[in-house]
């Protein structure tokens, strides 16, 4: 087998695994955004308030994290009071 055809069968492999993931990252995106707009999903926000937080903490966004963490309580307490 030649190093064309064989670097051919890469590229389609690759694109293929790509095709297939973004799709599912776009179809996982869209109802995540659904399930985070219904107001009694607590829990849901919780999950993706942690998830924010670690993940900017594992690349050493600090600050973000930080952020993240003031405005997710600050929507508590919005929630809380009814504004």
């Amino acid at each position: 087998m030649s190093i064309k055809s064989r670097w051919a069968d890469i590229k389609l492999f690759l694109l293929n695994k790509w095709s297939k993931y973004s799709t599912w990252a776009k179809l996982f995106l869209k109802d995540l955004t659904h399930d985070l707009k219904i107001d009694e999903n607590g829990d849901l926000r919780l999950f993706v308030f942690v998830f924010v937080y670690l993940a900017f903490s594992v690349v050493g966004a600090y600050n973000f994290a930080h952020l993240t963490a003031f405005l997710y309580i600050v929507w508590l307490l919005e929630k809380r009071h009814g504004n």
